[in-house]
Formats: structure tokens, C-alpha cells, sequence
């Protein structure tokens, strides 16, 4: 068997649609919406600043901050802003609990809290569908939204930011993570990545799973809320 046989055997090829945090759900494909050289609005501009705060804090671990450290100081450079219609914001009562959980817990966190409820309602929120070991209804008890990055509301095709809601009692579908990612766990949760086995955060909590390797979350009486980043290129 030739090397290259064995190393296309052993690696499966990564695909985008297969990555569930980026499957756009019920968006229109029509892509019929303005994008402009617009001053990125300042409840955008806050987010970013409080979730890069935490994420290259000095307790972040190396890999973490490292992959997040790229992309934080790609967003230095604004993007595009896209003008489409917001989406209502869906879980609303168990944002609301994730958000004032994250008040408590100190400045930094506050200041997050307080810049994810001002921008939530500007996100396009869609639920990714189910996949292998997810809860019932996994469909209508999650959703995902971007920040930056493509159809996020800011537009653009070298990083990605996004946030995640789900409810409490949920499990998102195990499935294989098309780039390198940081998760920021904002409530307790518990994730699953590089096939280390389920690992249990809390507020603060930084997670890397590697591209190509399965990812999954969940979350028992409390809804969980994180957030994510990665580099497109």
C-alpha cells in the first residue's frame, strides 16, 4: 500500500456541510441582502473586545490561545456588514439565564453578558439538524449564530466567531469539525473534543478540538451558552 493510499485511508476527507456549527440550517440561499463598507457597529465591536478579553486571557492554555489569537487579531481589520433581516431570537428565556449566570461572575464576564444581549437580537439565528447521539429534538432546542464570518452579520471569509444557546437536558449531535476550534464555555456545560472523552466546564472554561476530529456538547439542568472561534484560511 503507498503512502499516500494509507494516509487517504486512515483521514477522511473534511467537508464544510458536515460541520454542524456551520450548517446555516433554514437560511435563504438567495443570498438577496446588502453588504457594505459600513463602520462596524459598536455592540459588535464590544462583543469582540469582551469575548477576545477572555479567550487570550493568561489562564486561556497555549493551544487555545494560540488558534484564538489568531483570530482575534484578524478582526483588528473590520469586515463587511451585511444588512439582513434579523431572526428572532430563539431560546430567549434560557439566554436570559445564561446571561445573568455570567453577570456574576466578574468583570470581564459581565461585560460579555452585556454586549451578547445587545447584539443578539441584530443575529441570524438558525438550528443546525440532528446527527448520531443527539437528544430529542435536538432541532428545536438549539441554535447557532454568527458574529463574524460568512452570513455572519459581519461578513467575511478569513475567521469565524459564533455563539451557541441550547437548552437545558440537550445533547448536539457528535460530528467531525471541518477547522480548528476554540470553544469558550459561558455556563456549565460539558464538551467532547479530540476524543479525550467528555470533559465538564464552567464559566471560563476554553476547549480546543482539532480539524477532522469528532466534536460534541451538552448540558444537564441549565442551558448552555458558549462561544466559538476559527480561522477560515
Amino acid at each position: 500500500m503507498t503512502k499516500e493510499l494509507s494516509v487517504s485511508m486512515s483521514k477522511p476527507r473534511l467537508r464544510r456541510e458536515a460541520d454542524l456549527l456551520l450548517h446555516r440550517g433554514t437560511r435563504t440561499a438567495s443570498g438577496e441582502y446588502s453588504v457594505s463598507r459600513a463602520r462596524r457597529p459598536v455592540a459588535v465591536q464590544r462583543l469582540i473586545g469582551a469575548l477576545g478579553n477572555i479567550m487570550l486571557s493568561d489562564a486561556a492554555p497555549f493551544m487555545e490561545k494560540f488558534v484564538a489569537g489568531k483570530v482575534f487579531h484578524l478582526l483588528q481589520d473590520p469586515g463587511a456588514i451585511a444588512t439582513r433581516p434579523a431572526t428572532p431570537v430563539p431560546l430567549a428565556p434560557q439566554l436570559q439565564f445564561a446571561l445573568r449566570n455570567l453577570v456574576s461572575k466578574g468583570e470581564l464576564f459581565a461585560e460579555a453578558a452585556a454586549a451578547i444581549n445587545d447584539v443578539a437580537k441584530s443575529l441570524e439565528w438558525v438550528a443546525s439538524k440532528t446527527g448520531p447521539f443527539a437528544s430529542i429534538n435536538i432541532e428545536h432546542t438549539h441554535a447557532h449564530a454568527l458574529v463574524a464570518g460568512i452570513s455572519g452579520v459581519e461578513e467575511r471569509a478569513d475567521v469565524a466567531l459564533g455563539l451557541t444557546i441550547m437548552a437545558p437536558y440537550s445533547r448536539f449531535p457528535d460530528h467531525i469539525q471541518y477547522r480548528s476550534r476554540v470553544f469558550l464555555a459561558l455556563s456549565d456545560c460539558e464538551f467532547s473534543c479530540n476524543d479525550k472523552g467528555w470533559q465538564r466546564g464552567s464559566i471560563g472554561s476554553i476547549f480546543f478540538n482539532e480539524a477532522g476530529h469528532n466534536v460534541a456538547m451538552r448540558c444537564t439542568a441549565r442551558p448552555l451558552l458558549a462561544a466559538w472561534c476559527h480561522v477560515e484560511r
